[in-house]
């Protein structure tokens, strides 16, 4: 494997995991408005104010590292 598969793979790596997590909590988060349920619970969960602050920093920061991935994927010319 070459450099640029390496970089493809490891840079890849890092901009899907931050769109999973993004795509994953969003998900979630929508789930949680419309049943009142969470992933993985049938009956309705109340969530405090923190944990549902928490789970939109987790929605910016899987934004930011997929933004990160691909930006990184462009300047090295790999995409």
């Amino acid at each position: 494997m070459g450099d640029t598969s390496w970089t493809f793979l490891l840079v890849g790596s890092f901009a899907a995991m931050g769109a999973a997590m993004a795509v994953g909590t969003l998900a979630a988060l929508l789930q949680h408005r419309r049943t009142g349920t969470m992933p993985g619970s049938d009956e309705p969960v109340e969530l405090s104010p923190a944990r549902r602050r928490n789970l939109w920093i987790r929605v910016v920061v899987g934004l930011v590292l997929t933004a990160a991935g691909i930006r990184a994927l462009v300047q090295v010319g790999i995409l």
